[in-house]
């Protein structure tokens, strides 16, 4: 038998071989491709879903910069039962978070209000504020909260129960540090609760349960705090490499069971932000109270400088610094009083409550001190506004208290919505 010659490479083929792709740099290219792809789905939905709102209002008019603060209320209803264990179509809102995301400081803020809040609802009375998704649906419930907190919500998120669980789940699970042992079984509503002690990985149902269990001495309030550690593990997988290529699917679950007036452009834009400003960006707080029986009362001493800060973007110290006066000029009766009213609520220092010399369209800011942070705190809790540093015309002659007149007025126009 022949001894077989080992072949060796001609210049040819040696030139070929030292052409062939390292295995890193393929990896790369398969990333590259994938995430491109990824981004092309992204920007087709963009493209075929981010039709403008009725109105026109915009988070932003720059896709992906936010240059202003914009305020979310966050809806997760739950699922009610009739005796025959069929769904109605009345339910209440389980979880609200208003979320505050601010641009000037570089901050996201989420701010849980619990289910059995006494607030008045619009139209209803005195009641725990879960149950004005049920007379009103979102409508109502942003209504509610504006009322409660005395600042502007243009935009809300709803979500129910199952749509938490897919988007979960779509997310891959997140990673959660259960504090106690937690077991719960509600056969009537097919609920059953049985988590151990510990960090462990948790998909869309355990995670659902984790933060609904109640069943425990802080009842609500521990839950709530449960609802905020996993709005934070939420984010912390988002900011994952190892979801970015989950995107299509996570965006597909989320616009499939979300009702929001947040276009998709403005959901990528408020994404952005709280991507970029990271974990250190990013916290929560639960609204200021104390328990009663059958409800969780509002601590306005703690609540007035909370909304503010955070809400308003003004120290307390300056709002009791600025004396205001409130005219009517809308020929509404009880404008002027009910909205100085609520801005006082808020820590603003009203000294009069007036009617204007004139009757105006739209509501009118006279900044006669040089305020414009307290201006811009106007701005955020009553809405569009025309600013001026002196009065025009019949406006001129509005005076204040002898001895004691505004640094700033507020002119009430027929326009004015108050919330």
């Amino acid at each position: 038998m022949n001894e077989l010659k080992r072949l060796e490479p001609g210049p040819a083929e040696e030139k070929r071989r030292r052409r062939r792709p390292s295995p890193w740099l393929i990896g790369l290219a398969t990333f590259v491709l994938l995430f491109g792809l990824s981004l092309g789905f992204v920007l087709g939905l963009l493209w075929r879903l981010g039709r403008p709102l009725p109105d026109g209002e915009r988070v932003s008019r720059w896709p992906l910069l936010l240059s202003e603060r914009v305020n979310v209320l966050f809806i997760g209803t739950d699922v009610t039962l009739d005796r025959y264990r069929r769904i109605v179509p009345v339910s209440r809102s389980d979880t609200l978070i208003l979320v505050t995301f601010d641009p000037e400081r570089k901050r996201v803020l989420a701010l849980s209000i619990p289910r059995d809040t006494r607030a008045e609802i619009p139209g209803v009375g005195v009641t725990k504020i879960n149950a004005s998704y049920a007379f009103g649906g979102a409508s109502l419930t942003v209504r509610t909260v504006e009322e409660l907190l005395g600042v502007r919500i243009p935009f809300y998120l709803q979500m129910g129960v199952k749509g938490f669980v897919r988007l979960i789940d779509a997310l891959g699970g997140i990673e959660v540090d259960v504090e106690r042992d937690m077991y719960y079984v509600d056969r009537w509503a097919g609920l059953t609760i049985n988590l151990k002690k510990g960090r462990q990985h948790l998909n869309g149902e355990q995670a659902m349960g984790y933060a609904r269990f109640r069943h425990e001495a802080l009842g609500d309030i521990a839950r709530v705090q449960r609802q905020q550690k996993v709005i934070l593990a939420i984010l912390q997988k988002l900011r994952s490499p190892s979801t970015w290529l989950r995107l299509p699917q996570v965006i597909r679950t989320f616009s499939e069971n979300t009702e929001t007036n947040l276009t998709l452009p403005d959901l990528l834009t408020l994404g952005w932000f709280a991507f970029r400003v990271g974990p250190e960006g990013l916290s929560t707080a639960t609204l200021p109270g104390h328990f009663s029986p059958g409800y969780w009362e509002p601590d306005w001493e703690k609540i007035r400088p909370l909304i503010a800060r955070d809400f308003l973007g003004v120290d307390p110290e300056d709002l009791d610094a600025t004396p205001i006066e409130v005219l009517n000029g809308s020929e509404i009766p009880g404008l002027a009083r009910q909205t100085a009213r609520r801005l006082e609520k808020l820590g603003f220092r009203i000294t009069r409550i007036g009617t204007s010399p004139q009757r105006v369209e739209g509501t009118a800011i006279i900044d006669r001190a040089g305020r414009p942070r307290i201006v811009r705190a106007l701005l955020e809790s009553l809405g569009e506004a025309k600013v001026m540093a002196q009065p025009e015309g019949p406006l001129a002659h509005s005076q204040g208290i002898p001895g004691n007149e505004p640094g700033i007025t507020v002119i009430l126009g027929r326009e004015f919505s108050s919330p």
